[in-house]
């Protein structure tokens, strides 16, 4: 399977004795719909979930501000 971010091979997860655990990569939301390697996951997919955290936190902050003081 490719990474639907960079293209290249999503890494095979592998048990001690080589038996396949699993092969389907990470979820690339919000990035994309496909599935990415454990590198665009780490680098670009997490980051952008995090900025999406942070971004809604302010929003509710300022939400909570405006009711607080009474608009």
């Amino acid at each position: 399977m490719k990474c639907s971010i960079c293209s290249n091979d999503i890494e095979v997860k592998r048990s001690e004795t080589g038996e396949i655990i699993w092969d389907q990569g990470n979820n690339a939301d919000p990035v994309n719909d496909g599935r990415c390697c454990d590198t665009c996951n780490w680098t670009v997919v997490i980051p952008r979930r995090l900025t999406r955290v942070k971004e809604k936190t302010a929003k509710l902050e300022a939400t909570a501000d405006e009711i607080q003081k009474g608009r």
